[in-house]
């Protein structure tokens, strides 16, 4: 066998097989190149995200083959696949030739925040990784610490500290913080046994409904309605993945909801995005749950207490809205002792073995590019919503899709790890190309932005109206209704 055989196709064929998916008849080629390790990395990074890009392609492939007869032919770089794992590695979007305002992530010295991507050693020899970005988990994780926001101070607050008293209290007040473990810590614990036991995608009925004809259109999510209730990366991107195939995808955030420029500007491409507020009976929610009535599908990705605070699961969704996919991204997974744990992409690389499989000199790590998880779940969310579509045409139902980035993050792992020095001697002479790019006009300036690196060839990627709008500008309708 050589040293760096992988059978990719066969991986995503395997992949396709968990969503209810299938190339058959939907794809008449696919023409992959490229091969890891592309960057030094002891996970299969370019790998991983082509799987996840190609299983949502062949989604889009497998419903525009049912409605039209036609198959597509697919193809794949994944070196340009990259630049979709994470903008961290020269790929992110611009506006007027600038990356995102990162104002709110800078912290005293100008320089990143010191709970944002460090990791601290605690006082019994453990690696710990805060995130606390946000005003509220900044203050709460400040208050635990008793210590000012600076990196000398919290290193010096979390040395005194044991790491797993610290990991429990961190959780009990809410702020974002994992220990970092080995592969075999996280196989022993109990949260890695329940993430083992659930599918890395699962598609779900959970009511009865009428068949919903497929999307009819000029590309296959044409005329498809996606509701999304989400924040950060994840979640939002999914909708990012369905508006590049024709969906009309409507953001709403509630009126005093925080993000960073850099999460919208980078996942919001192609969405439109309205501030409501849901958690009253007033205005805002008569309006939520009218769009809800009137869509597809339904995307969160909050913690559990607060969907069930908000009277938002799927079997509720359902009620509101017969036939509708209601999808959950969470950071730990759908069961275990984890399941309402808020968390991070980096968070679920702690929990699986990544930081500590990409250590150098004893020291655990953050992969090239500081991500993994977020955008390998929106792609494999997107193909999941694409399952549940064409499910739906055929049986009818309501249906949810589960999705965790701790599941995500083991998947990755478990497609096959160098060792150090294996890359070393892997690693191809020339460094990763820059990007393929777009550049389009929108209401926020000159946007230049990653292409869609798959290629099909009957259905581009294609948008309806600017790429990107100021996040809560839109009202909240669905752009039939809007025109008629």
């Amino acid at each position: 066998m050589k040293e760096n055989e992988f059978d990719l196709v066969g991986e995503l064929d395997r992949t396709l097989k968990t969503l209810g998916l299938s190339r058959d008849g939907a794809v008449s080629e696919l023409v992959v190149r490229g091969q890891d390790p592309l960057v030094p990395s002891t996970i299969r990074l370019g790998s991983a995200m082509g799987i996840a890009l190609l299983s949502a392609a062949v989604g889009a492939a497998q419903i525009w083959e049912s409605a039209t007869g036609r198959p597509q032919r697919l193809g794949l770089d994944l070196g340009q696949a990259m630049h979709q794992l994470t903008p961290y590695l020269g790929g992110g979007n611009t506006l007027n030739g600038y990356g995102s305002n990162m104002g709110s992530v800078l912290g005293l010295g100008g320089g990143l925040a010191p709970a944002l991507w460090d990791l601290y050693r605690t006082a019994d020899d453990r690696w710990a990784i805060p995130i606390a970005c946000y005003p509220s988990t900044r203050d709460a994780f400040l208050d635990m610490l008793g210590t000012a926001h600076t990196r000398e101070h919290i290193g010096a607050a979390v040395a005194r500290r044991i790491s797993w008293d610290l990991e429990e209290e961190a959780a009990d007040r809410g702020v974002p913080l994992a220990i970092v473990r080995s592969r075999e810590e996280f196989l022993a614990h109990p949260q890695g046994r329940a993430v083992l036991d659930e599918p890395l995608v699962a598609v779900e009925r959970v009511g009865d409904a009428p068949p919903r004809p497929l999307p009819a259109g000029a590309q296959p999510l044409s005329g498809l309605r996606s509701l999304q209730f989400t924040h950060v990366f994840a979640g939002t991107a999914a909708g990012r993945v369905l508006a590049e195939q024709g969906a009309d995808v409507l953001h709403v955030c509630e009126p005093n909801a925080f993000d960073h420029d850099l999460c919208w500007n980078e996942t919001g491409v192609g969405l439109r995005s309205a501030r409501l507020a849901l958690d009253s009976g007033g205005e805002g929610r008569r309006a939520f749950e009218e769009l809800l009535r009137t869509a597809d599908v339904f995307v969160h990705n909050h913690r559990a207490g607060k969907m069930s605070r908000l009277g938002l699961s799927p079997e509720e969704c359902a009620e509101i809205s017969p036939g509708v996919i209601h999808v959950s991204v969470r950071a730990y997974g759908h069961s275990g002792p984890w399941r309402d744990r808020g968390g991070f992409d980096q968070h679920a690389q702690a929990l699986t073995g990544v930081n500590w499989s990409e250590r150098r000199d004893g020291r655990p790590q953050l992969p090239p590019g500081r991500m993994l998880n977020d955008y390998l779940a929106a792609y494999l969310v997107a193909a999941g919503v694409m399952s549940a579509v064409l499910r739906r045409a055929h049986e009818g139902g309501s249906y949810r899709v589960r999705v965790s980035l701790a599941g995500v993050s083991n998947w990755a792992y478990q497609l096959g790890t160098f060792t150090p020095d294996q890359v070393e001697r892997l690693l191809p002479a020339t460094p990763l190309a820059p990007p393929e790019r777009l550049t389009r006009a929108t209401p926020l300036g000159e946007l230049s932005l990653v292409a869609p690196p798959v290629t099909l060839s009957e259905t581009p990627p294609a948008w309806r109206g600017p790429l990107l709008v100021p996040r809560g500008s839109s009202q909240p309708r669905w752009l039939a209704d809007e025109s008629s």
